[in-house]
């Protein structure tokens, strides 16, 4: 996913004071991991993504079955009942008082937009009360621009799978990668004059100006 969804979400958020929150998306396989935005703690995004506790995590759990949103708080019983060791090692990386907006459509995808209360800049439970409609709405704007983007590296991976060669794409590859023409033939096993004219392929395939462009959208797109 490129750096617009990303620049766009923060923002957005920013925009409204709010300084802590995880964007999570999931696919309606249940084998990819969900993509995550966020700016919890480091430390913590990290338990959270080598352990996979999004498979147990309770609030996104409640957020699966619910249709609006929720202060984490007021379904506290739940999450305590479904997964209280989790709580206890959020609570340790400050994880613990927050807000959820959330939404699954008939796809069987699914997003959620967790929000942290923050003393320092007055964000707390009545602050997202007061604005949960308009955050609610938020959420599906960024869904909506997630899907369109999610699309966009679809549609490119497919048309380099189908136009380009084998080579062309070894080519592509390294030059995404930062290597000069003569660096990539050497790596290739094939002439400067071999490389150039995979480049001058590449180009006119994916309908670019440049090589420069090429490389730039693809890396931006995170394909390569």
């Amino acid at each position: 996913m490129n750096n617009t969804f990303r620049d766009d979400l923060y923002a957005t958020l920013n925009g409204l004071n709010i300084k802590r929150y995880k964007y999570l998306f999931f696919d309606r396989s249940s084998f990819i991991p969900p993509v995550i935005f966020s700016t919890f703690p480091k430390e913590w995004l990290k338990i959270y993504r080598d352990n996979k506790l999004y498979h147990t995590d309770p609030i996104v759990n409640f957020g699966r079955i619910s249709v609006k949103p929720f202060s984490w708080h007021s379904v506290m019983p739940y999450l305590i009942s479904q997964n209280q060791d989790f709580l206890k090692l959020a609570k340790a990386h400050d994880v613990h008082n927050g807000y959820t907006f959330t939404i699954n459509d008939p796809l069987g995808n699914s997003a959620f937009l967790n929000l942290l209360c923050d003393e320092s800049s007055a964000i707390d439970i009545e602050f997202f009360d007061v604005h949960r409609a308009e955050l609610q709405i938020l959420l599906v704007d960024l869904y909506d621009l997630y899907l369109r983007e999610k699309k966009s590296i679809e549609y490119y991976r497919n048309k380099l799978s189908l136009m380009l060669s084998e080579k062309e794409k070894q080519v592509l590859s390294l030059g995404c990668n930062g290597l000069k023409y003569r660096e990539i033939a050497l790596r290739l096993d094939i002439s400067e004059r071999t490389v150039k004219h995979h480049i001058s392929n590449i180009v006119e395939k994916l309908n670019v100006g440049s090589a420069k462009q090429a490389f730039l959208r693809l890396k931006e797109l995170n394909i390569i």
